[in-house]
């Protein structure tokens, strides 16, 4: 699969690379029961400035048919629609995912969400930042833009091209642009994981003082490897 911001190979709709330059926006976690006889699911959800992710119900129809709890994770600019709906009797919010080259259509749910317009709020900047970042990220690869605001920046290289004079100017330029963007994503990544590190030294020591049992910990610690 192709990563659908770089192009670049990935396992999901956006590559581990282009992973490490997100910034986490709004983030829950939350129980729901389903009916009087359902299981209790641990829910939660992230968006950041490049997808919506985390664990929750999710259908391939609108009515929350054959729904199954289970690790989500899609690009936030496939996102296309956030409505209040009903899930198992109670209220919840609906995202509607859409990838317009493969057709694939799934619709998460957050039932009980105890901040719906927060959610509603934090999507509609999300995505017009991952707008902006998708955009960046795709000129310093040197690959077609992605908006049309950027449309008019290519011509300009095509025009020059004829031209031999200029030409071996213009070629440190994309070296440089990808040079950039691989030192944005040192970066990201060495935050990342420095902000990891220290949240399981935490989770350490609470287990060692006895205020989280083993199972507890490793609990967590499955929640910290799954946002990070």
């Amino acid at each position: 699969m192709k990563c659908l911001i770089c192009g670049g190979e990935s396992a999901g709709e956006v590559c581990n690379q282009c992973i490490r330059l997100e910034k986490i926006i709004f983030q829950k976690e939350w129980s729901f029961k389903a009916g009087l006889i359902g299981k209790a699911e641990d829910l939660r959800v992230a968006v950041s400035n490049l997808r919506i992710s985390g664990r929750l119900p999710m259908s391939d129809n609108p009515k929350a048919l054959n729904t199954r709890v289970d690790n989500v994770s899609h690009y936030l600019l496939n996102v296309k629609s956030v409505e209040e709906t009903t899930y198992s009797g109670k209220k919840a919010i609906m995202v509607t995912i859409e990838n317009p080259a493969t057709k694939f259509t799934r619709y998460l749910y957050l039932p009980n969400l105890d901040d719906m317009a927060g959610l509603t709020a934090a999507i509609n900047d999300a995505k017009t930042k991952a707008e902006t970042l998708t955009d960046r990220i795709r000129q310093q690869k040197g690959l077609a833009p992605a908006g049309g605001s950027s449309a008019s920046a290519s011509p300009a290289p095509a025009a020059s091209a004829p031209v031999s004079a200029p030409k071996p100017a213009s070629i440190p330029t994309p070296s440089a642009k990808e040079e950039d963007v691989s030192t944005v994503a040192l970066s990201g990544m060495a935050e990342d994981l420095s902000e990891f590190e220290t949240k399981i030294k935490k989770l350490k020591v609470l287990r060692d003082n006895g205020i989280l049992s083993e199972e507890e910990y490793i609990e967590e610690k499955k929640k910290l490897v799954s946002i990070f």
